[in-house]
């Protein structure tokens, strides 16, 4: 499991939709096997708010993750819309023709 830099507003949703659904069934064995996952992947996303790195598990716990923006996107942008960091990068980097 791996611990994602992500907003804790993506991840409420979700764990509140677990929460409900935990004392309802009333145990996290009852919700993993529900859902189909480890006890352990329910338990570090409930608790302690630990992401899975796989994605068949964020999906089967309601975890909808945006897709990185990679560098070649951000290459992409407008000179005035480019990240400062990016476009340093971009200058260091940059090969003469």
């Amino acid at each position: 499991m791996t611990n994602l830099t992500v907003t804790s507003s993506i991840l409420e949703k979700p764990r509140r939709r677990l929460f409900r659904q935990y004392r309802h069934l009333g145990s996290f064995h009852k919700l993993a096997d529900a859902r189909g996952v480890n006890v352990n992947y329910v338990f570090e996303f409930m608790v302690h708010q630990v992401v899975p790195a796989n994605r068949k598990i964020q999906k089967a716990l309601g975890i909808h993750l945006p897709k990185p923006v990679t560098i070649n996107q951000l290459m992409q942008l407008p000179i005035q819309d480019m990240p400062t960091e990016i476009l340093r990068l971009a200058f260091e980097n940059r090969e003469e023709m």
